[in-house]
């Protein structure tokens, strides 16, 4: 696994408990009153299969200060102390060292303290008539130990690489609608202005064709002209409608609504069906979501056209408190699915519709029903890019 960036991870990463091979020496903090446990508790981890350096606290007051002066791999204690209890000393370690394994050492007949201490966040208690499972007792926490962190680690390196995944994925997006609007806008200035002016150029030349007075030829050449009119005209019909597909010129020059409007309209020429659009009056809206919205309900409306077989279909845009809410549906086909299979619908499509709703504050809602249409909500909780 490649170490994340962030300094407490790598920390952690390099950490003695996470050695597999057990040579890192483990500084043990044992804190106990008694020379005699002490002792024993000394001679006991002697026994262990890596090695230890045990400091000792005799109270909870050394204890602290022995915390303070350095933080330690491991935390052994007995469970009453001259001045309280081990309880205390958890409580301590958690704001000292909380990734530090906190072994109770309790007395004979105290099970019930032991659980109360795991409840508090020991990973294990030893009674003290047994401290010669020490070692092995040793083992299992440390084994616990590493797989959670591990386990921690590999998770907060899923979550970055999805985070810099979905970052990806919106600078792509974004890139690729920067490139419709600037291809768009080439398309539709440049090539239309000179198509038209080629078009003009051909009535030109077919006005002083007609001057030349009837023949064979004139005749032929006018037939010629006006043929390349009529295909000059449906050329720059298809050239506007390809700058309208990459981005409606309406989008940016009068507004969300408008561009929302030719999508429909668009839709209504194509489609035997019909759809319906309504839009409340819309608070200020950052250009980003503008070209997300605009985004979200073309690919829904492809999405209806190619697979619903519906004969209506409907968009509606709303203000709600402190957002907006997008409604796109269809009377179609429907699927048969769950209302838990909401957040499961696949595709590249709703890939893209999820990613461009997240960006602000967005959360898609699918359903659907077999013969009874789909319905797809957004609901919006900000009006500007972040």
């Amino acid at each position: 696994m490649k170490p994340p960036g962030d300094a407490a991870e790598v920390s952690a990463i390099n950490h003695p408990l996470l050695d597999a091979a057990g040579k890192k020496k483990l500084d043990v903090l044992h804190l106990e009153d008694n020379d005699i446990d002490a002792l024993i508790f000394k001679q006991s981890a002697k026994f262990c299969s890596r090695p230890l350096k045990v400091r000792r606290a005799e109270s909870i007051a050394d204890f602290k200060k022995a915390l303070e002066k350095k933080v330690p791999h491991l935390i052994c204690a007995d469970h009453v102390l001259p001045d309280g209890l081990a309880l205390e000393a958890i409580a301590l370690a958690s704001e000292h060292c909380p990734e530090a394994p906190f072994i109770v050492i309790t007395g004979a007949g105290e099970e019930e303290v032991a659980a109360e201490y795991l409840r508090a966040g020991a990973a294990d208690y030893l009674p003290k008539q047994r401290l010669d499972l020490f070692p092995q007792a040793l083992e299992e926490v440390i084994n616990r130990f590493r797989d959670r962190t591990l386990r921690e680690l590999a998770e907060k390196e899923a979550l970055r690489l999805n985070q810099e995944l979905l970052a990806l994925v919106r600078h792509v997006e974004e890139e690729r609608d920067e490139e419709k609007r600037s291809l768009s806008r080439d398309i539709h200035d440049q090539l239309g202005q000179e198509l038209t002016a080629l078009k003009l150029g051909l009535f030109w030349i077919q006005g002083k064709v007609k001057h030349l007075g009837e023949s064979d030829t004139t005749k032929e050449l006018n037939n010629k002209l006006t043929d390349l009119i009529d295909m000059n005209t449906d050329t720059i019909k298809s050239v506007r409608n390809l700058a309208h597909a990459l981005r409606p010129v309406v989008l940016d020059q009068v507004g969300l609504e408008a561009g929302l409007e030719s999508l429909v309209k668009d839709f209504n020429l194509r489609q035997g069906g019909f759809c319906g659009l309504h839009c409340s009056a819309l608070p200020e809206i950052s250009e980003g979501m503008r070209t997300d919205v605009f985004r979200i309900v073309q690919e829904a409306l492809t999405n209806i056209s190619r697979h619903a077989e519906s004969s209506l279909a409907y968009v509606r845009l709303s203000t709600t408190k402190g957002g907006l809410l997008l409604e796109i549906g269809d009377n179609g086909k429907g699927m048969d699915m769950t209302p838990s299979d909401s957040e499961q619908v696949q595709g590249l499509g709703m890939v893209g519709m999820r990613e461009r709703a997240r960006t602000h504050g967005g959360k898609i809602k699918v359903e659907s029903e077999t013969m009874k249409g789909t319905s797809i909500s957004v609901y919006f909780s900000q009006t500007t890019t972040p």
